[in-house]
């Protein structure tokens, strides 16, 4: 289903984003551009425009396309979660209040240009990436290693460029505090018991040599339900090392653009309504448990790391934050203490994420603990667990510590 959008609007829109009041809209067309289960929070269109703009010398027509956000119209819970949330107004505010300075500190282009917002927040037109040869990778094989590197610089310039930017704009800073799981659904969280349990009956039938490393993750199924120890996951310690994260950093929200030899290139990150201040533990937890292909997870952890934190230090130092980087020793114990959102972000959304578009992410994601038991959906949910818990298995040979020390389950 395809929203209706107007003459007017488009008018409105751009000659707002462009600051010309002599466009005007001769044609134009709108269609859907995610795939079902591609985008979750949102409702995204793709519109090809022909405009006419004058000038003191004639009129000249031009060809643009755009893209157009808005709250999703179909899914009742994901339209719940985004005004509880205020995940609009919070995506406006970086792209209005934070991203152009970042961008201006770094010299670094980090997402797309926002050309209007409609008066509620609630609609946004912004610059259509593709047409600069930027594109999402497939979200089922995971990210390659040349994409994972360009993914850390651009993380660590955003990182880096957020402390800059909140060093000078303390108080605005404050106002991305929270997280979205501090208030999420309560279907959610049962969701999240119940994807946790299953993962762990899975991996219990892989041998007896996996029961402990099952007995473990099990341990933190029950915290899933427990909003208190959601909290944590967001809270920081006075002198902990805080960003602005994206918050939502998987591989439908990382568009790439190839070289002329067909090599990734650059790299621009859109969507921004988790982003959240806290440590870069939040995006670097996500990332490594989401984006990269299975292999890179086992062998690459510290490797990523070490290559984000010299990235961070330079460009910290480059563009004179006073704030000191952290260690490594510093990010892991970050990490180590955020460990329950590596397994949320492993266990919970990855299989969804990576789950094929005949699958009901939309349905799995928001039902309720009685219907996923009892219904269709734990069989489905169990496969998806299952495929992903396979890939795992297939790596263990090579890394014994792949589950107590890559999704951080010690006791």
């Amino acid at each position: 289903m395809v929203r209706e959008f107007d003459k007017n609007f488009f008018e409105r829109a751009l000659r707002f984003g462009y600051k010309d009041e002599t466009i005007e809209v001769l044609e134009y067309d709108v269609k859907n551009c995610c795939a079902k289960g591609a985008n979750f929070l949102s409702d995204l269109y793709r519109s090809t425009l022909k405009l006419k703009r004058s000038t003191n010398v004639n009129d000249k027509e031009y060809n643009i396309n755009v893209i157009i956000k808005c709250e999703p119209s179909m899914d009742a819970s994901a339209l719940e979660i985004c005004s509880q949330q205020n995940l609009f107004k919070t995506e406006l505010k970086i792209y209005t209040d934070v991203l152009k300075e970042i961008e201006r500190i770094t010299c670094q282009k980090i997402g797309p240009k926002l050309l209007y917002s409609s008066k509620d927040s609630k609609i946004f037109v912004m610059e259509d990436l593709n047409v600069e040869g930027y594109k999402t990778m497939d979200r089922q094989k995971g990210l390659s290693l040349h994409h994972c590197l360009l993914l850390i610089y651009k993380m660590a310039a955003l990182h880096a460029g957020s402390v800059a930017f909140c060093e000078k704009n303390p108080e605005l800073a404050k106002s991305f505090k929270g997280g979205i799981l501090v208030n999420v659904l309560e279907s959610f969280l049962k969701l999240s018991e119940i994807s946790i349990i299953n993962a762990c009956g899975e991996i219990r039938r892989w041998s007896n040599d996996y029961h402990d490393c099952a007995d473990k993750l099990e341990r933190f199924a029950s915290r899933m339900r427990r909003k208190e120890d959601i909290a944590e996951i967001y809270q920081y310690e006075m002198d902990e090392f805080c960003v602005i994260n994206h918050g939502d950093c998987w591989i439908n929200n990382i568009m790439f653009k190839d070289n002329e030899l067909g090599e990734p290139s650059e790299v621009l990150l859109v969507d921004y309504q988790m982003s959240v201040y806290s440590s870069p533990a939040i995006d670097l937890l996500y990332f490594l448990n989401i984006c990269p292909d299975n292999k890179l997870k086992y062998e690459k952890e510290d490797y990523f790391l070490k290559i984000y934190i010299r990235t961070l230090g330079n460009i910290m130092r480059t563009i004179g934050c006073v704030t000191k980087p952290p260690t490594i020793k510093d990010l892991k114990r970050s990490m180590y203490k955020r460990r329950l959102y590596a397994i949320f972000s492993g266990i919970v959304l990855y299989p969804r994420m990576v789950a094929d578009e005949c699958e009901h992410f939309e349905e799995s994601l928001f039902v309720s603990k009685e219907s996923y038991i009892c219904g269709t959906q734990q069989n489905r949910s169990s496969n998806n667990t299952s495929t992903s818990n396979s890939s795992n298995d297939s790596n263990s040979s090579n890394s014994n510590n792949s589950i107590s020390e890559g999704c951080w389950i010690e006791n």
